[in-house]
Order: C-alpha cells, then sequence, then structure tokens
C-alpha cells in the first residue's frame, strides 16, 4: 500500500520549493451540500435532512485533515459528500468529483487486467517470473525461477520491499522521490536482499510484487501498462476521472497532497513529487465515483469471468497484517465483529485511500483524503446513516486494530453462486 513512514529529514531539503502553509486549527469552510448539485458534483439520493446530518459528520470528522471526500451507497441510500478545501495556498472549496492519488487502490486495478491476461491465455498463474521477463532483470532476484504470478499477486513471494530501500536513500537523498523512474531501476533497489521466505511458504505484503506484476503486463502484452488499463478496464466502465499518473496525462490535474513532516504545525504541498517511484504499486489517480463504479463492476462479475473471479477472491488466511484479515489476488478482505467486506486500502505521500465493499448488505464506502492522517472518518458517516430514521439500518464497522478508517459503497451485486458461497460459508447475518 505503498504505507512507509519517512524519517522527518527525509523531505525537508526536498520541499524546499514546494510552498508551505499553516495548519489552520478547526474545521475548514465548506459550503452546504445541495441536493441539486453543481456540474462539478455527483448526484445523491438522500433527503435533504439526512444529507445535512451527513455533511455534518463529515466536516466535525475531518478536523485538521485540509480535505476529504466520502461516498456512501447502500440500497436506498447515495450520497457524495466533500469538506474541506483542494488547495490550501487558493482556498479552493473541494468538490465530491476531486481527483486524488489512490495508491495501492491501484494494485486491484492490475490485479485485474492480469487476471484478463490469464482468461485470455497471455499468461498463466503458475507463470514464473523467468518465464516472463529478461535475464538482466531476474539474474538478481531471489527465487525468480520459482516465484509464480500467482504468488506476486496474493503477496507469498517472499521478497524484499523496495520502498523500504527507496525510502532509506531518501534520508540521505531526499530527490529521490522527484526522480523520473524506470520500473528496471526501481526493481534493482532490491538486488542483493535476501528473500524473506521461500516462495509460497509466507504472506507479507511486499511493492516489489506488483511492481514485477507491472513489468510482466507489459511484456506479455508488448504495450504500456496504462494504455493496457484504460483499453480493458478505464474505457468500458466509463472512468473519466482516472489515469495512471506520470505514464498519460492527466487533463485538470488532482488536489494538492499536504503532510506537516517535521510536525512544526504547517503543511507541505507534497503532490510536487513525482509518481514514477510508484508505478504499478501505486500511482494512479481517481476520485470516489470512478472507484465506486470500479469495485462495483469488479464484484459484480463485470470485467471477470465467475472462475477468475472467484480465485481472486479465494484468500489466505491468517495472515499478520493490521490491514487485511486475509489476502486474495490483489484484493484483500476484513472482517469487522459483525460484517465481512472486500477492500484495497491506499496511502502516497500525502495522501490516502480506502475502497471496502461489503457483499451481503451491498454497501460501498469510498474515502478519499488529501493528507498523512490516522484519523478515522467513516464510524461518523456510517453512524449517522444507521441511525437516520428514514433508511435502512446501515451497521457500521467496529474498530479494527491499526485501521485507518473504513470505506464501503453500495452495489446491485450480480448473482453469483460460487462468489456468494465463497463470503456466506464464513459470514453469519
Amino acid at each position: 500500500m505503498l504505507f512507509r513512514i519517512l524519517p522527518t529529514s527525509i523531505l525537508t531539503s526536498a520541499l524546499l520549493f514546494a510552498p508551505a502553509v499553516t495548519l489552520v486549527t478547526g474545521s475548514i469552510s465548506s459550503p452546504a451540500l445541495s441536493i441539486t448539485l453543481a456540474t462539478n458534483s455527483l448526484p445523491s439520493s438522500v433527503n435533504q435532512d439526512l444529507a445535512e446530518q451527513l455533511q455534518a459528520s463529515l466536516d466535525q470528522a475531518r478536523g485538521n485533515i485540509p480535505g476529504a471526500a466520502v461516498a456512501i451507497i447502500s440500497p436506498k441510500v447515495t450520497w457524495f459528500g466533500a469538506s474541506g478545501v483542494a488547495d490550501i495556498a487558493t482556498d479552493t472549496q473541494l468538490q465530491p468529483s476531486d481527483r486524488f492519488q489512490i495508491g495501492s487502490i491501484t494494485k486491484t486495478f492490475v490485479a485485474t487486467t492480469i487476471l484478463q491476461l490469464v482468461e485470455e491465455g497471455i499468461l498463466g498463474l503458475e507463470d514464473t517470473l523467468v518465464d516472463r521477463l529478461p535475464k538482466t532483470v531476474t539474474a538478481a532476484i531471489p527465487n525468480s525461477e520459482r516465484i509464480t504470478v500467482r504468488q506476486l499477486l496474493n503477496h507469498t513471494s517472499g521478497l524484499a520491499d523496495y520502498t523500504d530501500v527507496l525510502f532509506t536513500q531518501a534520508a540521505v537523498n531526499p530527490g529521490v522521490f522527484f526522480n523520473n523512474w524506470q520500473p528496471e531501476e526501481l526493481v534493482s533497489l532490491i538486488n542483493g536482499t535476501e528473500a524473506s521466505s521461500e516462495p509460497g511458504e509466507l504472506w507479507e505484503y511486499s511493492n516489489t510484487n506488483f511492481l514485477l506484476l507491472g513489468m510482466v503486463l507489459e511484456a506479455a502484452t508488448k504495450g504500456n501498462i496504462a494504455d493496457e488499463i484504460r483499453d480493458r478496464i478505464l474505457d468500458p466502465l466509463a472512468l473519466s476521472n482516472t489515469f495512471f499518473a506520470e505514464e498519460e496525462a492527466i487533463p485538470g490535474g488532482y488536489v494538492k497532497g499536504y503532510w506537516d513532516f517535521d510536525q512544526n504545525g504547517t503543511l507541505n504541498d507534497i503532490s510536487v513529487a513525482n509518481l514514477s517511484w510508484a508505478w504499478s504499486a501505486g500511482a494512479m489517480v481517481s476520485n470516489t465515483a470512478d472507484l465506486a463504479t470500479f469495485i462495483q463492476a469488479l464484484i459484480g462479475g463485470e470485467l471477470l469471468e465467475p472462475d477468475t473471479l472467484n480465485q481472486m477472491l479465494t484468500t489466505i488466511s491468517p495472515i499478520a497484517s493490521e490491514n487485511y484479515s486475509a489476502y486474495g489476488l490483489g484484493i484483500g478482505t476484513i472482517e469487522s465483529p459483525n460484517r465481512f467486506w472486500y477492500i484495497h486500502r491506499g496511502q502516497t505521500l500525502g495522501y490516502r485511500s480506502n475502497m471496502w465493499y461489503s457483499p451481503l448488505e451491498n454497501i460501498t464506502y469510498i474515502e478519499l483524503i488529501n493528507a498523512r492522517s490516522n484519523q478515522n472518518l467513516s464510524g461518523a458517516t456510517l453512524t449517522t446513516l444507521r441511525r437516520h430514521k428514514s433508511t435502512a439500518s446501515v451497521p457500521e464497522p467496529g474498530m479494527i486494530p491499526g485501521l485507518l478508517l473504513l470505506v464501503s459503497m453500495g452495489l446491485t451485486l450480480r448473482s453469483r453462486l460460487p462468489l456468494l458461497n465463497n463470503i456466506c460459508c464464513r459470514n453469519k447475518v
């Protein structure tokens, strides 16, 4: 999830040219939600009273986070909300349709594309790295002759995480986040690093896995990863606000991202960094509406055949993770005390993202913020929704240690018996 804590010194010199802004205590004002939404907003189907309550709960929960966009969809409610600002320097109010860096949610897009290639016979889940990548890449990768595409997708390769090395280098040379990285250069960061386990032996989240999957994808298609994702997912689903940063133009850009990296009460604009450092592990940009459409289409069976989707959602558990209860092929799960959720989370230098879907209740919640923060915004909005008398009861998830926030949005799930069996055999409602 590109989720590493940088030493305080890392960005000090790198961001000297990035404007610092004073952290304002209390809420940043945001316009009241209008049921008749502007052209840059998104349609909501909630009554005025509930809309105002949801907006108030989001404003209060956001606290000192510059901006947050939230989408909640349940069988009876569709709400797209925004609170705070997209740019502190200009005091530009955040809109529900605004775009953010989505970090490791990128992995679910990459995994879906890989699995489509498997369906077409272009790739195989048991293909090894040496089957798919040149020796110039694989020679220095431990166990490359035994690591399979499946093990890359489910984080059981045993490979070290290249971002650990990258961030260590950044402590000495913060400019690494401003380089125009090539995937081969990023992979080479783990040259000489021993594997933490044998292939298939243990689950350990590593961004290197999806960096290599991006390279496998391009080698197999003889094309560009951004083009493949666009042709296979973005254009068919009309995801007009989703882009692969540094690989394609992003007309209109996206919101500024912020981090008070030296804890001095000021925020710095982190969006000036070059996202090539994250590439296929986390370089995509999107908004709440597009992510809702994507997760609905994916779990609803619009992007993968039933057998392939079943493989994607077949998870490894238990795993040593504070962020997932189990993990499949590019998508994870959590189980709160009462509910089961499909989930992926993401974080880059100045952004955090969550994409969750509860199949048994047809609820989706997407949350995007433009800061590094541990604040949980989901409890407030979902509790507000549950308590509102005019809507069906929507249970908020219980607290999960280590989770930064919850996300869920509703979907009309196409009936898939194998998928539902996979869920219902473990979860009682």
